[in-house]
C-alpha cells in the first residue's frame, strides 16, 4: 500500500469537508431567502463555516508544504501531474472562497453579526469592490463544486476500479 498521509494531515482533510459542503450548502439556501432575520442567521452559519475552515487550512498547509509521502511508483506521471493539478485548485478554491467572501463584508455597506459571537465591520462602503468579491465567490464556490466532483470520482475509481490503495492513504 502507498504510503499514508501524516493523521493531523488526514483529520484536517474530514474536518475541512463538512464546512467547505455545508457552507456551500448554506450559500445556496441563503440566496433563495428574502432579506430579514432568517436570512442573516443562515449568513452567520455560512460566515462561520467558512471561517472555521480558513482557520483549519493554515495548519493544512503548513503540514503540505513539508510534503506528503510519495504515490506508488505504478502511478503514471499523467495521473501524478493531473492529482497535482487537482490539488493545487482544491487549495486554491479553499484560500478564494474565505478571502473574497471576507472582502465583500469589509467592502459592504454594514456592519455584520455573526451569529452574535462577534461583528464583522464594514471598513469601507465600496459598492464595485463588494460587488467584485460576491462574483468571485460565488464563481468559486461553482468550481469547489466542479473540483470536488472530479476529487470524489478519483477517489472511488482508485477505491473501486484500480483497488490500488491511494484512497487508503487518507482515511483515519
Amino acid at each position: 500500500m502507498p504510503n499514508r498521509y501524516p493523521l493531523p494531515l488526514i483529520l484536517l482533510h474530514w474536518l475541512i469537508l463538512p464546512l467547505m459542503v455545508g457552507a456551500f450548502i448554506l450559500g445556496e439556501v441563503m440566496e433563495d431567502l428574502p432579506r430579514g432575520d432568517g436570512r442573516m442567521s443562515v449568513m452567520g452559519w455560512h460566515i462561520l463555516a467558512g471561517l472555521s475552515m480558513a482557520a483549519l487550512l493554515v495548519p493544512r498547509l503548513v503540514i503540505r508544504l513539508r510534503g506528503v509521502p510519495p504515490l506508488a511508483a505504478a502511478t503514471s506521471a499523467l495521473e501524478l501531474w493531473l492529482a497535482r493539478l487537482a490539488h493545487l485548485g482544491l487549495y486554491a478554491v479553499m484560500l478564494v472562497l474565505p478571502a473574497t467572501g471576507l472582502g465583500s463584508i469589509l467592502a459592504g455597506k454594514r456592519t455584520v453579526s455573526v451569529l452574535g459571537l462577534f461583528d464583522l465591520p464594514s471598513l469601507a462602503s465600496l459598492p464595485w469592490l463588494h460587488e467584485a468579491m460576491e462574483e468571485i465567490h460565488e464563481g468559486a464556490a461553482k468550481l469547489f463544486l466542479l473540483l470536488l466532483a472530479l476529487h470524489v470520482a478519483a477517489a472511488l475509481w482508485h477505491a473501486l476500479i484500480r483497488r490500488d490503495g491511494i484512497f487508503r492513504r487518507i482515511l483515519p
